[in-house]
């Protein structure tokens, strides 16, 4: 395809009007004026199929897929091989349908592309998680005389994977060579369950901790010396039901899991990851280190909400047959729906029995007159916040009977949140 340029307007106004005055004026040059608007047509036909010739001769590849950190500026590698056999100025840009990234201005990128392959970038944003395909190049060049941009459409196969974002100061923290950057002495409560080492028996020891075969060998009393025990295994069960479906509340869940990820990598503990709706969506099975962080990050980076309420019996009953050793179980779900509540309350105790609960809801009930009500409306809508509130109120204390930790958690503060409660069970010893 083809379109007029600036410089085929001002073609028109230099030949067409003059020839054409000419003419009406002077009948006698009318055939000499019609000559030339004939060869200036003719001109800017030729110029036309030119550059046609000029885009056809353009052949775009882009990589299978590219990976992209959300709402982190990225650029999408692209080969233009130039066949034309002379170097040519080439505007381009990739389309897709659909949201889920966006170009970063300028859209098209103006570049001067010799023979054969060059290499250029093209400039993008993500601003959605998952797998975003890029479908085709929008390619524009110039005729050789500049009258006409020759554009043309190429099909590309790209998969732009946008992983969560956990560019943040609390999780580049993790990444530092102290063990806990910033982070206060607190007293640690009980002396651990892992054998460490020995040492001599100091005044004030406890004598359950004395060791009588080494004291026996050594002549002299020995105690032991005990460490935290690592190695313990935590799952986080992320809800991608309806409701997680409210705007930023599984966003808030993916880099939370996430993110203690990484906490219980940094504490040696082993990792798992589940997901559910009306079934058992994802399980992977507990293990540590950077690699498997990547699997999971892999399993969750297009995870999305589903018009479906959940299974809690099913989650429940997968967890049970699957884990057979005693493990921290950490869900990320919103239990405001009362009779979805009540199931989860009667449900959880076939893994309260056997395994540590907590259960972590987003706070976004409003609470009565916590602000100055603008209008009778807002005192409703107060009112309704307060009784939700006092809800779940009752539904933590019920939870708490059967063994349940549950916690209200801020969406802006998910990650930070989930993650203390966490390492506040490491130091209580409770799993």
């Amino acid at each position: 395809m083809i379109a007029p340029a600036s410089r085929l307007p001002w073609l028109a106004a230099c030949v067409a009007i003059p020839a054409a005055t000419l003419a009406g004026l002077f009948p006698s040059l009318a055939a000499p004026c019609w000559g030339a608007l004939a060869a200036a047509a003719a001109v800017a036909v030729f110029d036309g199929l030119r550059g046609q010739r000029r885009v056809d001769a353009i052949r775009v590849r882009t990589p299978a897929y590219v990976r992209l950190t959300k709402d982190v500026p990225g650029s999408v590698p692209v080969t233009i091989e130039n066949t034309s056999g002379g170097p040519l100025a080439l505007r381009f840009a990739l389309g897709a349908r659909g949201a889920g990234f966006q170009p970063v201005m300028p859209a098209s990128v103006p570049a001067f592309f010799p023979p054969g392959a060059s290499l250029a970038l093209w400039p993008c944003t993500g601003t959605a998680r998952g797998d975003h395909r890029i479908e085709e190049a929008l390619l524009e060049t110039a005729s050789p005389l500049g009258l006409w941009s020759a554009r043309a459409r190429r099909p590309i196969e790209c998969s732009l994977r946008v992983y969560p974002n956990l560019r943040d100061r609390a999780t580049a923290a993790l990444f530092l060579r102290a063990e806990a950057p910033g982070a206060r002495l607190r007293r640690q409560i009980g002396k651990g369950k892992e054998f460490e080492n020995l040492r001599h028996y100091a005044p004030g020891d406890s004598f359950e901790d004395i060791h009588w075969k080494a004291t026996a060998r050594r002549g002299f009393p020995m105690v032991k010396l005990y460490n935290i025990e690592h190695a313990q295994e935590v799952y986080v069960a992320i809800d991608s039901s309806r409701l997680s479906a409210r705007q930023g509340i599984l966003e808030s869940y993916v880099d939370a899991a996430l993110h203690l990820a990484l906490v219980a990598n940094r504490q040696r503990d082993r990792f798992g990851l589940v997901a559910f709706s009306d079934r058992t969506r994802l399980f992977l099975r507990a293990r540590n280190g950077m690699d498997h962080f990547r699997l999971c990050r892999e399993a969750i980076y297009k995870l999305d909400a589903e018009r479906v309420s959940p299974d809690f019996q099913e989650v429940f009953t997968t967890l049970a047959t699957n884990l057979r050793r005693r493990a921290l179980l950490v869900f990320l779900t919103s239990l405001d729906d009362a009779l979805l509540a009540e199931t989860f309350e009667r449900e959880v105790g076939l893994l309260a029995r056997r395994h540590l609960v907590l259960v972590n809801v987003p706070r976004t009930a409003r609470l009565l007159f916590a602000e100055e009500p603008a209008d009778l409306d807002a005192v409703y809508q107060d009112l309704a916040g307060q009784m939700a509130w006092n809800r779940m109120r009752q539904l933590q204390m019920a939870l708490k009977n059967r063994g349940v930790r549950m916690a209200f958690v801020d969406p802006d503060h998910a990650k930070l949140q989930i993650a203390a409660g966490y390492l506040e069970v490491k130091r209580r010893q409770a799993l």
